[in-house]
């Protein structure tokens, strides 16, 4: 016994200490930040080449909520909500990428499209409508270099590289 008290100072200056430890153990931060491809990632630490935005979350170690606390089933129904949201969220980002990749394809075909019809006046000695009855109405020196500029403005509008 007489140890007890020879020590017992020890234990009531380490209680609380390792109680303080472990409190701030459990009030670790989150961090919050979007990636290269547009998602939305969370974890403990922020990342280097990124900028991250640190999140404030309570936690409680009570198993009773306090008044105005949500219940044990209204964080799970609330965190299935935000699960909800972030899938709806990342369906539409896959939509919308899903349509500025066929944008872009469909704008690729109209420049090729330009391009080779461009090719084919510039390489043509002259040009001809045809008639409904299948007859050929050629195109004057005037009319021809008309449209050989409407088919050069037409590749400099659809194709922006060139």
């Amino acid at each position: 016994m007489n140890r007890i008290n020879r020590y017992g100072w020890l234990g009531l200056l380490l209680g609380p200490l390792c109680g303080l430890l472990f409190f701030s153990m459990a009030q670790a931060a989150v961090y919050r930040w979007v990636d290269e491809q547009g998602r939305v990632q969370y974890g403990d630490r922020p990342p280097l080449d990124q900028q991250s935005e640190e999140l404030k979350i309570k936690s409680s170690s009570r198993s009773e909520p306090a008044a105005g606390q949500p219940t044990q089933g209204q964080r799970q129904e609330l965190r299935q909500k935000l699960l909800d949201s972030y899938q709806e969220e990342r369906a539409e980002k896959r939509e919308a990428r899903k349509k500025r990749e066929e944008q872009a394809e469909q704008n690729k075909m109209r420049c090729a499209k330009a391009k080779n019809r461009l090719r084919d006046y510039e390489n043509s000695s002259a040009l001809y409508e045809l008639q409904p009855d299948g007859s050929r109405t050629y195109l004057s020196k005037a009319e021809f270099e008309a449209t050989l500029k409407e088919a050069r403005e037409a590749v400099k509008r659809l194709c922006p590289s060139n």
